[in-house]
């Protein structure tokens, strides 16, 4: 499981992290699947509820994730700018006010249009709106990765699609 860990934070950091980060955030990950009651028992104790749908170490993969490799807001033209601001001022032609108004499965189409044909949005998780972008070339090896691992992972424009 650890080289498949190594292999998604790869995927996802898309050469963006040295392999000692990739290997530090892999160790959290492995310390939290092989025992996870020392791991909650060592960490802040509200931030897992043993009760999650995902067990420990996911929990702990998304948080490693957290500082600029995964997306989170509560709508999409938020999500959209979190997504500009990582990539740097100027970088992308799409503005985020642009998106106001939309439907979600129109700004997502619109966001998805921008980032092609170099990446493609992907939920990661059961939570909506939580994305990484993967290179669209690695696109299959990484849900193919994520299944192995019961990771759940779409398309985000595949998933709004299959949920309306």
């Amino acid at each position: 499981m650890q080289q498949q860990i190594i292999e998604l934070f790869e995927f996802i950091a898309d050469g963006g992290l040295d392999q000692d980060d990739i290997l530090a955030m892999t160790a959290e990950v492995m310390a939290a699947q092989q025992d996870p009651d020392a791991y909650r028992a060592r960490h802040e104790a509200g931030f897992y509820a043993e009760s999650a749908a995902m067990p420990l170490w996911e929990t702990v993969m998304l948080e490693q994730l957290a500082d600029g490799l995964l997306f989170n807001a509560t709508s999409v033209p938020a999500l959209y700018a979190q997504i500009s601001e990582a990539f740097g001022e100027d970088e992308l032609d799409l503005k985020a006010e642009a998106l106001d108004g939309l439907t979600d499965i129109s700004a997502i189409k619109a966001i998805q249009d921008e980032l092609n044909p170099n990446f493609t949005l992907v939920d990661l998780s059961s939570k909506p709106q939580q994305i990484v972008l993967i290179r669209t070339h690695n696109l299959a090896n990484f849900l193919k990765l994520c299944k192995a691992l019961n990771i759940q992972a779409e398309s985000t424009f595949d998933n709004l699609f299959n949920t309306k």
